[in-house]
């Protein structure tokens, strides 16, 4: 009895963390008056992958990338189909925006996009999404 118990607990736990996980997949955040939801690339792997291989993109939908440490992490369009917007975040501050072109030859990128300053999160977003008048506001719901 006090193994089917310990056996209860443990997969009751294990299908929380599971629904806990899945929550933290999307994030929503308003810039300027938009509101976009965003997929949450945490680990190295989705970080990688990005927004590669899709070929269309919700004017409200994107990507949040976030990163362990400050730094001025880098992108490149590796395996990616259509062009993009990259909003690069220091804390909940918008400290750059660029928009990232699809390369002649997707799976040998050329192209690097760089902050100019450190980050510890960035967004994809489609072309022309977010205003250059956004440099140096805040994204309110990153600054939890």
């Amino acid at each position: 009895m006090r193994n089917r118990g310990l056996i209860f607990i443990f997969l009751l736990g294990t299908l929380l963390s599971g629904c806990i996980n899945d929550s933290k997949k999307n994030t929503f955040v308003t810039i300027g008056n938009k509101n976009y939801t965003l997929k949450t690339a945490q680990t190295e792997e989705e970080r990688q992958r990005g927004l590669s291989k899709i070929k269309t993109l919700d004017k409200s939908s994107g990507m949040l990338f976030i990163f362990e440490d400050k730094a001025k992490h880098n992108f490149w369009m590796k395996d990616t189909l259509i062009p993009l917007q990259i909003v690069f975040i220091d804390g909940c501050k918008i400290i750059d925006i660029q928009e990232m072109k699809v390369e002649d030859d997707p799976q040998d990128p050329q192209k690097i996009y760089t902050p100019n300053e450190a980050i510890d999160k960035a967004i994809e977003l489609s072309p022309g999404s977010v205003s250059k008048d956004a440099l140096g506001s805040q994204i309110d719901q990153l600054c939890q």
